[in-house]
């Protein structure tokens, strides 16, 4: 068989040809490469917990006896028709197993081997990807197309539907790691348990960084002159004793990335269109698409240049920090005012 490649992988698995009798996993996405390992197995036996149906090697197991791999694939399971091994922790000992098994008869198991991030020059993989009887399938980091199947499967399966703004504040929260996504979403799925509908305040609550909105409700509320909300968002976040550096710092972020947004715009791009691309909190998105058309490349490099010095005064003077802030923010402010008057 050959390789199989990653977009087919789910596919795949759904219809494993009985014709394969081992499976090999690798890739840089250990959890990935575990969950799929379990899949797998669970195609083979029925309860994947009971010892008499899966048996667990490891490489040390096989370092010391290299035909245990054979002796378990031909056995015979004692409560049913088949058994499935799981080779997990491997080195080159494994290779050893390997080629006399798949070049030998026909086995009833299932092996399914859990490796690493194997080299395509990989002695191992070169012999589950030219064997009939093999399948080699590679996990990598998952996009957004991957993290928004698993959410739709693991809500799903606890009966829960989400909103489709909060659905999109999860997929950008969520990072390439596939372990650490269903982590996420299990924890956000525990908190709504016993109810219906997961909302865009649960997953900010839960999910999103709290710093991190807080932060950007003082950015917003800078960029667009609202003087009054740049108080209270400024007050909240120094009395939840978030430090004006990092404000400061996410605001010069907002800078590139608006300055970015406007060359765009230049070139034909609606500030609508960049605003999307920028995936955003959607909550923000309606905010900043505003900014996008109110600041000019000029007022956008002033603006950084106030949070520069800010920075700057900062590091002189540590004591003075909320107020030198605070005067930047409402320099800011100032400017989206001016701006918004034209």
């Amino acid at each position: 068989m050959v390789a199989v490649k990653p977009a087919e992988a789910e596919s795949f698995l759904r219809r494993l040809p009985k014709t394969v009798e081992l499976v090999l996993f690798h890739g840089p996405d250990a959890g990935l490469v575990e969950e799929r390992c379990r899949v797998a197995l669970a195609s083979a036996v029925t309860d994947p917990n009971d010892p008499f149906q899966l048996v667990r090697l490891s490489s040390e197991q096989l370092a010391a006896d290299p035909e245990r791999l054979m002796e378990e694939a031909s056995a015979i399971g004692m409560f049913g028709p088949r058994k499935a091994i799981w080779v997990q922790a491997l080195d080159k000992a494994i290779e050893r197993s390997v080629k006399p098994l798949l070049d030998g008869p026909p086995f009833e198991n299932l092996v399914v081997i859990q490796a690493g991030d194997l080299a395509k020059q990989s002695a191992l993989r070169a012999l589950c990807e030219r064997s009939p009887r093999a399948a080699s399938i590679a996990c990598y980091a998952g996009g957004e197309r991957e993290n928004a199947a698993l959410i739709d499967e693991m809500l799903r399966e606890a009966d829960l539907t989400i909103e489709p703004g909060a659905k999109r504040d999860l997929l950008g929260a969520l990072g390439p790691d596939r372990r650490q996504s269903r982590a996420e979403i299990e924890k956000l799925a525990l908190y709504k348990l016993g109810e219906k509908r997961v909302t865009s305040e649960d997953v900010a609550r839960l999910i999103v960084d709290a710093n991190e909105v807080a932060m950007n409700g003082v950015v917003d509320a800078a960029f667009a002159g609202d003087y009054g909300g740049l108080d209270r968002e400024l007050s909240r976040a120094f009395a939840e004793r978030l430090s004006p550096d990092p404000i400061l710092g996410a605001a010069m972020r907002h800078v590139f990335s608006l300055a970015e947004g406007r060359a765009k715009i230049e070139a034909g791009a609606s500030a609508t269109e960049v605003a999307k691309e920028m995936r955003l909190f959607w909550k923000r998105e309606a905010a900043v698409t505003r900014q996008l058309s109110g600041w000019s490349s000029a007022a956008l490099a002033g603006a950084l240049g106030d949070l520069q010095a800010a920075v700057r005064r900062i590091r002189r003077s540590p004591l003075a920090a909320e107020s030198v802030a605070r005067m930047a923010f409402w320099r800011i402010a100032r400017h989206a005012r001016a701006a918004q008057s034209k």
